[in-house]
């Protein structure tokens, strides 16, 4: 894989035509928009293995956050908003799962705009 820095925070990241080929059928599936998107998560499920955290972001966008805690074996969408935030799983305005999300850079820049 080659990977080319980039300005925005980004990197631009090569990969077989073969992972593309596979990428793109899950487009549409199990909640993915985009090729960014699965390897987003497959990243971070590598890369959790590694991690002592037990919180993981799926995805977000202007509608909320979906979390996966693995400690309680649940997948939460969290709204973060600049009316306030909320967690349907704590049931709370303030919890480990909203604080997560707000240490994520990509998920304070959605909630910005």
């Amino acid at each position: 894989m080659e990977e080319k820095e980039q300005k925005d925070g980004y990197s631009t990241i090569r990969v077989p035509q073969q992972f593309a080929t596979e990428i793109d059928k899950l487009i549409g599936a199990h909640g993915f928009t985009s090729r960014a998107e699965i390897v987003k998560e497959a990243v971070r499920q590598y890369l959790q293995k590694y991690e002592d955290t037990h919180l993981s972001i799926i995805n977000h966008d202007n509608n909320g956050t979906k979390i996966r805690d693995t400690k309680l074996n649940q997948i939460t969408t969290i709204n973060i908003t600049t009316k306030g935030n909320y967690c349907p799983v704590c049931d709370a305005s303030n919890c480990e799962h909203i604080r997560f999300a707000l240490m994520q850079s990509d998920v304070i820049k959605t909630t910005k705009k």
